[in-house]
């Protein structure tokens, strides 16, 4: 938390010198995914413009998807399912602008998941404690329907807005 504490703190040093520079609006990042057996591998496109925007992806239960998109620090929390772990809060956001990388989770458990994408600028106060999301995408790893796209959770309950749903 302390490598967090200390980006924040710069963050808003920067911020305050040059506030023009952090305003570009960060948008969420393009996140695909592919299932080979228990393995899954996560590509992640940030097409953001600003000065420092750093995106990332995490598979998470898709009963916890609504609490992660909430409160994005809760992927620290050592008893959520999370994939890739997280050891270091650095790792949190990794992805730079113009970057596409690709990251392999492997041997995930049999279950439902939630693919989750989020972007934040370090030079922008608001979205450094509030990552901007994108609509997950929902996947089930094992069993007859492994790997089948289920699609995203705006497919699942309909064209309208998922504020209700989300917070």
């Amino acid at each position: 938390m302390g490598t967090v504490a200390v980006a924040a703190a710069t963050a808003a040093g920067v911020a305050m010198v040059n506030p023009a520079t952090a305003s570009a609006e960060v948008v969420p990042p393009v996140v695909s995914y592919k299932v080979t057996g228990n393995d899954l591998a996560l590509t992640i496109t940030n097409n953001n413009t600003g000065i420092a925007p750093l995106c990332q992806a995490f598979v998470v239960n898709a009963a916890d998807s609504a609490a992660v998109l909430d409160d994005p620090l809760k992927l620290l929390d050592p008893n959520l399912v999370v994939y890739p772990k997280i050891t270091d809060p650095s790792s949190l956001f990794a992805v730079g602008k113009g970057q596409t990388v690709t990251n392999t989770v492997t041997d995930v458990p049999d279950g439902t998941y939630a693919v989750l994408g989020a972007c934040s600028d370090l030079l922008d106060l608001e979205t450094l404690g509030k990552p901007v999301p994108g609509v997950p995408s929902l996947v089930v790893i094992g069993g007859p329907f492994s790997g089948i796209n289920t699609g995203s959770l705006s497919d699942l309950f309909g064209s309208g807005s998922l504020e209700g749903l989300f917070g």
